[in-house]
């Protein structure tokens, strides 16, 4: 990377600077952006078809999924929900997130067990909060997450929806169209559970967990039961994992030896902030790079801004206008006449150089 590009990429102020003069002024910038990324960008220049496409496809950046984050005692993960397919579903989940409903509750189930049929099934939660003995009491107590009226299942159940696939997550229910506030993620590949014959109707994941996250759900998962320690604790907790622990009865479990749900909430993300650390900049566009040409299958952090699954120019443009940004709405970018008009400036800066060069 020669000093010119460096200074583009690295320097806040001349970045602040050249934005308050405007897009159409940022010539410098644009002719960059064609040297770090020539597949797209030069071929936007010399090619008027490109340019057509662009103008068709851009105004689906502004149609962009939900990111969630959970922040729990044994780290943090993000989650990005499938709000096109699975709506009713992501609705209600947010219901939950938006009022709170989430904060404080446990972790209450493992499947990650020592048997070798449920190994790395599901971490399950959202239903539950536990409560430290008071006064005379010995054990911990709990109480239920409130909850609002079920909705149905949907799209019809299970197979017919998102794949119960390893990092994805899921409503748990009792039986069809039972879904209040229960989630679960599953740990393995576990499509046994999306086919809509099952006395259950079937579950349908409604996202995906991003990045490393699974890192930490897998964290949980590893995480020792009551009968590991000689004890046995009633439902709904017969699973549940327990951290900085070594007593040998339900009397020795305080909260502070579950794993607290402390925080979820939606991310205010800038659309190019593909490694969702609140700034965009050099690094998201080594993510997007990286990813470029995925034709199906994509998620924000590989790169898919409008997050329709591929990884393409559109992405490439978002990352542009959002370049710089901090922690700020994702906003409807860019418009087809800004494509356009960055496509002209790139060819006005060329023309202007070679008139110096003279």
């Amino acid at each position: 990377m020669d000093g010119r590009r460096a200074r583009f990429l690295f320097s806040g102020t001349e970045d602040r600077r050249r934005k308050r003069k405007g897009f159409l002024r940022d010539c410098d910038a644009i002719v960059e952006y064609t040297a770090l990324m020539p597949n797209f960008a030069l071929s936007l220049l010399r090619k008027s078809m490109a340019v057509a496409a662009l103008v068709a496809f851009a105004p689906s950046i502004a149609t962009a999924a939900t990111i969630i984050r959970f922040e729990t005692s044994l780290g943090d993960f993000d989650v990005q929900m499938f709000d096109a397919s699975m709506p009713r579903t992501v609705t209600n989940f947010l219901h939950y997130v938006t009022n709170n409903k989430f904060d404080g509750s446990v972790v209450h189930r493992n499947s990650d067990t020592a048997d070798p049929v449920t190994r790395d099934f599901v971490i399950q939660g959202g239903g539950y909060y536990l409560h430290d003995p008071t006064g005379a009491a010995t054990t911990i107590s709990y109480t239920n997450v409130a909850t609002i009226a079920p909705i149905a299942d949907e799209p019809g159940g299970g197979v017919t929806g998102s794949s119960n696939v390893r990092g994805t997550i899921a409503m748990a229910k009792s039986g069809p169209n039972t879904v209040t506030s229960q989630w679960f993620i599953n740990q393995g590949n576990n499509s046994f559970l999306d086919s809509p014959l099952r006395s259950d109707g079937g579950f349908s994941a409604f996202g995906m967990v991003l990045g490393n996250g699974m890192s930490v759900v897998d964290a949980i998962g590893d995480l020792q039961l009551p009968p590991d320690f000689g004890f046995t604790i009633g439902s709904p907790f017969n699973d549940l994992p327990l951290r900085n622990f070594s007593g040998n009865s339900i009397t020795q479990v305080r909260v502070a030896n579950t794993v607290t749900i402390e925080d979820v909430r939606v991310l205010n993300l800038s659309a190019g902030d593909f490694d969702r650390n609140g700034t965009v900049n050099g690094a998201d566009l080594t993510l997007l790079k990286a990813n470029y040409g995925m034709a199906s299958g994509a998620f924000f952090d590989d790169g898919d801004a409008n997050m329709d699954g591929r990884v393409d120019g559109v992405d490439f443009l978002a990352w542009q206008r959002s370049f710089g940004s901090v922690t700020t709405p994702i906003a409807a970018v860019p418009e087809p006449a800004a494509a356009t008009l960055a496509l002209l400036a790139a060819a006005a800066c060329g023309l202007a150089r070679r008139s110096r060069a003279r």
